[in-house]
């Protein structure tokens, strides 16, 4: 970080750059964020998440889409980041089992053990513990989201990572398909979109897939306490298991009174730009 961190006011937006908000709900909450970041000059696709527990303007972020809708959301992620989004695209968590199905399954390496005791694993009559050691795997739609979704015994930033593998996949995925004409691809486009809320058509994706098929995919950067941000309690007006005691003074027990506070993701030292300028690092 520098000493001193510039001040920014405007989104960037350039003809030289596409920017797509992903996102993935379960029930009304937002709980996938990821940024894709398509430089064409660089030819470059870069993703970036955000975490769903990001305090911003009074709320989680997550919250923003259940709150104020799609259009607020993603003027959220805007004003958080700094770069405009040129599209934005949200899918139902078990829509994105059924997409995965769709496209036959995904690949996906998995660089560490994921074992989660608290996520209860059923195929068929035979339960277990959610447990997938280091690896590479073939998932299906219900495996892929049983991968994305775990966080208990890891942390929201591994999930995020994980989230990102899945989309790896789910890109050489679709090159490794083998689409001979446009209108084999856009049968399969025409399904998939009908599971979104979203603001591309058909020849949206048709073009961008074409377009954008063999560029270099960077992943793995998320916002996260190993870099900007910060847990910090924020005082909300109810009862937190964080509570919070002031006192005028000390000495005194009658002039001391108990407030809650949340505990959320803000940026360290409270500086906004400070998320900014490190987005900035990373796609420039």
């Amino acid at each position: 970080m520098p000493d001193s961190l510039p001040s920014y006011s405007d989104l960037v937006d350039s003809s030289t750059q596409d920017n797509i908000l992903l996102m993935g709900k379960n029930g009304s909450n937002v709980d996938t964020m990821i940024f894709v970041h398509v430089d064409l000059t660089t030819q470059k696709i870069t993703l970036l998440s955000l975490p769903r527990d990001l305090y911003y303007d009074g709320r989680k972020i997550n919250a923003t889409y259940a709150e104020k809708g799609i259009a607020a959301q993603v003027a959220a992620v805007e004003n958080v980041l700094g770069y405009k989004v040129h599209h934005y695209a949200l899918i139902d968590m078990y829509a994105f089992k059924d997409v995965i199905d769709l496209l036959g399954g995904v690949d996906v390496t998995l660089t560490e053990d994921l074992i989660d005791p608290t996520y209860k694993v059923c195929d068929g009559e035979v339960c277990s513990t959610l447990y997938y050691p280091a690896g590479t795997y073939h998932l299906n739609g219900t495996e892929a989201l049983r991968v994305a979704r775990s966080r208990h015994t890891t942390s929201d930033y591994s999930r995020a990572e994980r989230q990102q593998l899945i989309l790896t996949g789910l890109k050489n995925k679709a090159q490794s398909l083998g689409f001979g004409d446009a209108a084999t691809f856009l049968s399969v486009v025409n399904t998939v979109l009908a599971s979104l809320e979203t603001d591309f058509d058909a020849g949206d994706v048709l073009q961008d897939y074409f377009r954008y098929q063999n560029f270099e995919l960077d992943s793995g950067y998320v916002l996260s306490t190993g870099n900007v941000l910060g847990n910090l309690p924020v005082p909300v007006s109810y009862v937190t298991s964080h509570p919070i005691t002031t006192c005028t003074n000390e000495a005194d027990p009658s002039t001391c009174t108990t407030t809650y506070a949340l505990d959320a993701l803000q940026p360290k030292d409270g500086n906004w730009d400070a998320i900014k300028w490190y987005v900035r690092e990373i796609f420039q």
